[in-house]
């Protein structure tokens, strides 16, 4: 019997800083990326390439948030969820700078790094 249990919740950490984040933090784990070769007659195959990780993220901003602090880069990011799967991406970066929304009290994140490795 499989069990009932489905991710729901993610915890995101930078730097070992656990962030403030809101629902819908979304991760691509990156790794092979496949193209599919079609010839004049058929198809033949494919070809692959290596794809970089991506972590999103919003995160909600309060007094004494540095938004300078949250664009950094070389550090671990780690997306856990609450069915027990964490994903660690090493030596990620902040690929711009985040996007604040002041009506909604938030900023959006996007790291990307090395593929991600399931470590739990």
């Amino acid at each position: 019997m499989a069990a009932a249990k489905r991710l729901g919740k993610a915890t995101i950490k930078i730097g070992g800083v656990t962030l403030e984040t809101m629902p819908g933090a979304t991760l691509d784990p990156g790794g092979t990326s496949r193209e599919t070769q079609v010839g004049a007659n058929e198809v033949l195959g494919w070809t692959e390439k290596p794809k970089q990780s991506r972590l999103e993220c919003t995160v909600s901003i309060r007094a004494g948030v540095s938004i300078a602090d949250l664009q950094r880069a070389d550090v671990s990011a780690l997306f856990a969820g609450d069915t027990g799967q964490v994903w660690s991406i090493g030596k990620a970066w902040c690929i711009e700078p985040p996007m604040v929304d002041s009506g909604a009290g938030t900023a959006r994140l996007i790291y990307e790094g090395t593929p991600a490795e399931e470590v739990g």
